[in-house]
Order: structure tokens, then sequence, then C-alpha cells
């Protein structure tokens, strides 16, 4: 057990990035090969042809989704840069009536508040350089690491594409190598070892991706319903802003009902409260079922785990220990490994 953990340490720690396209590959052609396989019986065609139609099918399938996306996504974005000159316009009566409606409320505060506020102002204009300096800082490194990506992923993309093409022509000589590499003892655990493991990946994947969906669902009703210009534009970038595992939903709903509130529209803000509500409760209730669901598990053991995770590893944590609580189920019900009765 230790040597398996000692194993999984390197592998996740040294050599999983370097590995991840052949990875990916190796895990869409082991997908895909029963329809290779269905598709040389019916047609008694040669395995190079098959795997060639099925790989493309799949990766047009895949790209062309995205493509369709990005389409829309990008439509959005121009009829919203288009708009912009005339935000930008507003902006200075936007700002004065901002201004006019923090100083009111200042004026109204109790004494003791308002020397607090005038404390933290004068540490704000006293901090206020090194801090914009800072931030500055910041977006432009971000800025760069980003551009300096650009060459990375793209050196990634077409090495999945490529490998995944490659594998699929060899995926029965890839599997009878790797097993001729394994002592014979260990070649039937290693086997269930790896079927439990793309197992649990993919429920694990299936149970994120309908979480993802859903919250894009409700959030694309909720801003059409609030009359939104780019509700689609603005429901992809807060789920996706809610898929990263430090931030959520509210990252973006919380400061944007906050501005709108502050601007005076409170019927805004009170709705972008009401869907973070919403949301947040939501996603609470659908994790530990979906999650549980995928690995026959009752719920309280899913949520268990995300509260364990939380407590240990941090948010991180929260997406890690379900993961690692399905894997060791299926390593049990596989007989792999054998922790409780």
């Amino acid at each position: 057990m230790l040597l398996w953990l000692a194993g999984l340490y390197i592998f996740f720690r040294w050599l999983l990035l370097a590995l991840l396209p052949f990875l990916i590959a190796l895990a869409l052609a082991a997908t895909v090969e029963p329809l290779v396989q269905r598709l040389r019986r019916r047609l008694r065609v040669r395995r190079s042809f098959a795997a060639a139609v099925i790989t493309t099918l799949l990766l047009l399938t895949l790209g062309g989704g995205a493509a369709l996306l990005l389409i829309r996504l990008a439509a959005e974005l121009q009829a919203w840069s288009n708009r912009l000159p005339e935000a930008m316009a507003q902006f200075p009566q936007l700002w004065n009536s901002l201004l006019d409606r923090v100083d009111s409320w200042y004026v109204s505060c109790p004494v003791f508040l308002r020397s607090a506020l005038d404390g933290m102002a004068q540490q704000l204009m006293t901090e206020g350089p090194s801090l914009a300096g800072a931030v500055s800082g910041w977006l432009m490194g971000a800025a760069s690491s980003l551009l300096s990506a650009l060459p990375a992923a793209g050196l990634f993309l077409v090495t999945t594409v490529l490998a995944v093409y490659f594998t699929s022509l060899s995926y029965p000589a890839i599997l009878s190598f790797l097993k001729r590499q394994l002592p014979e003892s260990w070649q039937k655990r290693c086997r269930s070892a790896a079927q439990c493991c793309r197992s649990t990946i993919l429920k694990w994947m299936r149970a994120e991706l309908l979480l993802i969906l859903i919250t894009f669902l409700l959030l694309l009703g909720g801003f059409t319903w609030m009359g939104l210009d780019f509700a689609l534009l603005a429901a992809a970038f807060t789920a996706l802003v809610d898929a990263l595992p430090v931030l959520g939903v509210g990252a973006v709903l919380i400061p944007w009902a906050i501005l709108s509130l502050l601007l005076g529209n409170t019927g805004q803000a009170l709705a972008l409260l009401a869907l973070y509500a919403v949301t947040s409760l939501t996603h609470s209730l659908v994790e530990p079922r979906l999650l549980a669901g995928q690995a026959d598990l009752p719920p309280i053991t899913a949520l268990l785990a995300m509260y364990l995770g939380f407590h240990f590893m941090g948010v991180g944590g929260m997406i890690l220990f379900p993961v690692f609580l399905l894997l060791v189920k299926q390593l049990q019900d596989a007989g792999v490994i054998h922790l409780w009765k």
C-alpha cells in the first residue's frame, strides 16, 4: 500500500503534466474503442480506417461544439464592445451619482462610524499608490504570463490531437506493450485499478459538468428574466468563475449587486442577491447528490468528504477529497484493496 501511495505521489507531483496529452489521448482512445470495433465488424474495413473515421468524428464533434459556443460568445462580445463608447460616455454621470450617494450615506452615519471611515480613507490615501502599483504589476504579470503560455497551449493542443489519432490507431498494441511490462501477478490487479481510475475520473467529470451546466442554466434563466442584454455571455463567464476551485458565483454576483445598489438600481441588486442565494443553495444541495449518485454512495458520505477536504486542505480539498473517495470506493468494489467489510 505504501508503494502504491509513493508511486501516486511521484506521478502526480512530477509526471502528470508532462504526460497529460498522452493520457488524454489514451482515455479518448479507450472511450471510442468499442465504436471502432463495431465499425470494423459491420463494414469489414481495416482498423486504421475505422479508427481514423471514429477519431475524426469525435474531434469534429468536440471542436464543433466548442466553436459554436465561441462564435456565440464572440457575437455577444462584439455587440458589447459596440456599446462600450456609449457606456464610457455615461461613466462620469454614474461616477458623480455614486459619489453623491456615498456622501449622503456618510453624512447620515453615526459619529463613531464616520471616524472609522475617515481612518480607513486616510490609510487608503497613504497606501493607495503602492496598492495601485502592486495591482498594475500583477495585471501586467498576468497578461505577460497569458501571452507566454499561448505557444505552450497551442503545442499542447496539437500534441493531444495527434496523440489521439496515433493512440487510437495502435490501441491494442499499446495495451499489449503496457501489459508485458508488468509481472504476471500484478496484471490483473493493475487492470482492475486502471479500470477503477478511468471510471472514477469519468464519473467525477460527469458530475462536475452536470453541476456547471445546472449553474449555467440557472444563471442564464435569471439574467434573461432580469432583461440583461448579454445574458449568455454573463452566464457563461459567471459559470466559468464558479467552476474554479477558489472562487464561486459570489465572486461575480456580490460585487455586481453592491455596485448596482450604490448606483441606485435597487431592483437589480436584489435580483442579483436572490440569484446568488438560489445558485448557492442549488449548488450545496445538488453537488453531494451528484457525486454520491455517480459512486453509489449515500449523500451524507459525499458531504462528509467535502467537509473534511475543506477542513484539511481548504477549498481545493473540497474537490480532491470526493474524487479520492470515489477512487477508493471503486477499488474496494473491484477487490483491489480491502479497507472495510
